[in-house]
């Protein structure tokens, strides 16, 4: 895709086309040229693999062995395939520094290959607040080039997990993600508010540049609203707290650290029954752990909501060097929707205390 501005081809600009090894840039290569109309070509130098278009536009071909060698300045167009066989490091210190100075557009094809950085850019495109990004995936059926019988035969000769991701194009989670079995647990809608029933609500409020989210559980573990929202003072925040509190006469709790005891009493003083959760590495284990068990045993249902699926599936966690396991979203993530999800699937342990009240849960 080239940029063209007033009428006329941009001239001048740089495009690479990027895979994990030198025998893949061959294929680029080939792909390129059948595609490519030929009197657009003005020079081809096979040698460094480099093309020269009208408008004196070049594209290079570069193998991602050595990160280093992808280091560039005023890359516009970026075709990485197979980016789940690239290092992070050729994405994050190469090819993405290179994009900025001309504001370049990049394109990553590939077939999944567990939840790695590919997999989290793959999930960016998912969230409709990142509209930057959008991200799709199809199967091998879903190609007109391909037979049928013989994606069936290879399919065949395939272990189940393999064929899932090399035919489905499907992210398979990793052995050591937190929430396995996301996918077995989204299903059904949000529901309305039933007076027979009982409610209990988790809600992790924003820091900085995070987002507020608030989640609203029945005693069976569906969840039956949802909402998630940024960049709102204070006092509208609350609104919508209480509001949703209210609307399903929920039991709610939410993570008070740093925030403090003041907020429960000012969600008290709204009649909201509300209890705060310190967050210390311990606490935040316990109910982390618990909603993993949950959705593990399919105890917890979830609709179809996007920034939920993929804040579930992306979280991880790390070992210290003393041993401790810290929970928490990569670096540059959100985990508000899981805060949020687990501190409502936290109190479906808790007996419902009677009446209207605050109280507040020491860790």
């Amino acid at each position: 895709m080239w940029q063209q501005g007033e009428g006329k081809e941009k001239t001048g600009i740089v495009g690479f086309a990027v895979a994990p090894t030198y025998w893949h840039t061959q294929r680029q290569w080939s792909e390129f040229f059948n595609y490519c109309p030929p009197e657009l070509i003005e020079e081809i130098h096979r040698g460094d693999r480099h093309v020269l278009l009208s408008g004196n536009r070049h594209v290079w071909f570069k193998s991602a062995d050595n990160p280093d060698s992808l280091r560039s300045q005023g890359v516009k167009v970026l075709w990485v395939d197979e980016g789940a066989q690239i290092t992070e490091e050729a994405w994050t210190l190469a090819l993405r520094p290179a994009l900025m100075d001309e504001k370049g557009i990049a394109f990553f094809t590939g077939t999944p290959r567990g939840h790695n950085w590919y997999f989290r850019l793959w999930t960016r495109g998912q969230d409709p607040k990142q509209t930057e990004y959008k991200s799709w995936s199809f199967p091998s059926a879903s190609n007109p080039y391909l037979d049928p019988t013989e994606i069936a035969s290879f399919a065949r000769d395939m272990p189940e997990l393999a064929y899932r991701q090399e035919v489905l194009a499907q992210f398979l989670e990793d052995v050591g993600s937190v929430f396995r079995g996301v996918d077995r647990i989204v299903k059904g809608s949000f529901q309305s508010f039933q007076r027979e029933k009982q409610y209990v609500m988790g809600a992790d409020l924003a820091k900085l540049e995070d987002f507020t989210a608030l989640s609203v559980l029945d005693m069976q573990g569906n969840l039956c609203a949802f909402d998630r929202f940024s960049e709102l003072d204070w006092v509208f925040q609350r609104k919508r707290i209480v509001q949703l509190a209210q609307r399903y006469d929920a039991r709610l709790l939410i993570d008070s650290t740093g925030i403090g005891d003041p907020i429960c009493d000012e969600l008290y003083r709204e009649n909201v029954r509300v209890d705060g959760y310190k967050f210390t590495n311990a606490s935040k284990k316990d109910i982390i752990e618990n909603l993993s068990m949950m959705i593990e045993n399919q105890q917890i249902s979830i609709p179809l909501i996007p920034q939920l699926i993929n804040e579930l599936k992306l979280y991880g966690y790390k070992t210290t060097r003393s041993g401790n396991v810290q929970y928490g979203a990569p670096e540059g993530y959100h985990d508000d929707c899981v805060v949020a999800l687990a501190l409502a699937a936290w109190q479906l342990k808790q007996t419902p205390p009677p009446g209207k009240g605050v109280g507040f849960i020491k860790h």
